[in-house]
């Protein structure tokens, strides 16, 4: 009797699918139906699988469904090479902190662009709000929606805007991205005591998050859906993401760059750039532009990694 159900969790031999609010560990044997051709191929956390199962806990994995999106960033090295982090994603949650860690919008900014890219709605939480007011991030919950993005505020100590946060992940299979320390794990733990996640703590020297998750995984939600945890990362590499398309992963700039005077335009230091423009009335956030900048320049010296901001 086959099963279908989702990947919750990956060891190097074995995996753990979720069916039904019963967990399977499961083992591959031979060639896994429905996988691409190819070398390299695996099985990640989120992909949707069917299963034989061969006790009341085991079981083995049969078939890999097709996948509706993935998320990937790019591994240095020798050779550069995609790595699959999760599959079959609705959103990604990004988290930053107001402070411990501090806030860097070039940072939000890069997160929204694998967003962009691996066609993912972009959802943004500010969360420490207990530690700042909300009125010195206006801007970013006055520009941010306008551009499709939702904007939350929270606090897992005051137990702040989690009903809000609670609503934006229900039904959906969200990956949380966002920096070691921002507060992740204490926002799921508010919303879904059950999980009991680790929680990470902030080094007091360098005031940053220390890593309390070293693989991805994806938890069931009571009230409806699926989040993806991943591992706090600094260096965030951008797969298949190039200098010249970068541009088109900035959707506020869409309207304007073809007013340009020059249709290859990379609003870096064209004349006639109706982007650079839009930037000086006040359309554009000027943020926004300055994020772009840098990653425009990453890219032109490192094309698969961007720098850390």
């Amino acid at each position: 009797m086959e099963l279908t159900g989702k990947v919750i969790r990956s060891t190097r031999s074995q995996y753990v699918v979720y069916q039904e609010g019963k967990r399977y560990t499961c083992s591959v044997r031979g060639k896994i139906a429905g996988a691409p051709d190819g070398e390299g191929f695996s099985i990640k956390v989120g992909d949707d699988v069917r299963i034989r199962k061969i006790s009341d806990q085991e079981g083995v994995i049969e078939r890999v469904l097709p996948r509706k999106s993935k998320l990937s960033r790019a591994v240095g090295g020798r050779f550069y090479r995609e790595h699959i982090i999760a599959t079959n994603i609705d959103q990604m949650v990004i988290i930053m902190s107001v402070k411990k860690p501090a806030f860097k919008s070039g940072l939000l900014d890069r997160y929204l662009v694998i967003a962009e890219k691996n066609g993912l709605s972009g959802v943004i939480c500010i969360n420490k709000t207990d530690l700042a007011e909300e009125n010195q991030f206006s801007e970013y919950a006055d520009w941010y929606p306008r551009l499709g993005y939702p904007v939350y505020f929270t606090s897992a100590i005051e137990e702040v805007g989690l009903d809000h946060f609670r609503k934006a992940l229900k039904d959906k299979v969200s990956v949380l991205v966002g920096h070691s320390g921002v507060g992740k794990s204490s926002l799921v733990q508010k919303i879904e005591p059950s999980l009991n996640l680790k929680i990470s703590e902030i080094s007091e020297k360098r005031k940053k998050g220390k890593h309390t998750t070293s693989f991805v995984e994806l938890f069931p939600l009571s009230f409806g859906g699926y989040i993806i945890d991943t591992p706090g990362v600094r260096e965030l590499g951008l797969w298949d993401v190039y200098r010249d398309e970068l541009k088109s992963y900035f959707t506020d700039f869409v309207n304007q760059a073809g007013q340009c005077q020059f249709k290859d335009c990379s609003h870096i230091n064209e004349p006639g750039c109706a982007v650079k423009a839009a930037v000086s009335s006040g359309e554009i956030f000027s943020q926004r532009y300055r994020s772009y900048c840098q990653m425009y320049h990453d890219l032109k010296t490192m094309p698969y990694e961007l720098n850390p901001l």
